[in-house]
């Protein structure tokens, strides 16, 4: 409980620019509740979403790949109301990057607003598919979080307008 409050307590409000990425997302009716606000599970689908963009940049295959990532941690801090509106830009940024696991940082930020409504964290643990156990990323994602560091440092931040998952494949025979 006492990591949990430290957390909360640490949670700022935070600005589109401290974000190398920005993910549009699209909203949908279902994603809000009787009072006009996007359900608090749903911040999680966003930020899955924008990482998941992300990842899909690195070049990675999560169908076929040897070594993929497995969700260890995440969280959300809930500072104000999102309501109706027709997307939400979701900005990711590279917290840490250990040998093989990866902490993102997520927010959500209203359209035309600069202040985020949430801010999140998402952690990655990449595996060995054949023996479930932790190995070091490979190095094409690395490459690409470390690039996603630098955009970050310099200053720069990126909108993708359409949010690209992982490929997907139909099952072999059918």
């Amino acid at each position: 409980m006492e990591g949990v409050k430290k957390q909360a307590q640490g949670s700022s409000l935070s600005r589109r620019e401290d974000y190398a990425l920005h993910v549009r997302v699209v909203t949908r009716w279902s994603d809000y509740d009787m009072l006009g606000h996007v359900n608090n599970v749903e911040y999680y689908r966003y930020f899955e979403t924008a990482i998941l963009t992300l990842l899909r940049e690195t070049g990675l295959d999560w169908q076929v790949d040897p070594v993929i990532p497995l969700a260890a941690e995440n969280g959300c801090s809930f500072l104000k109301p999102v309501a109706v509106s027709g997307h939400v830009d979701i900005g990711v940024r590279i917290a840490h990057l250990g040998n093989s696991s990866v902490r993102y940082e997520t927010a959500v930020f209203m359209p035309n607003d600069d202040i985020s409504s949430a801010n999140g964290f998402f952690v990655h643990v990449f595996i060995d598919r054949a023996t479930g156990r932790p190995v070091a990323m490979p190095q094409a994602v690395r490459a690409h979080f470390e690039q996603q560091r630098e955009t970050l440092a310099k200053g720069q931040t990126r909108l993708v307008d359409e949010a690209q998952l992982l490929p997907t494949r139909p099952p072999a025979g059918g």
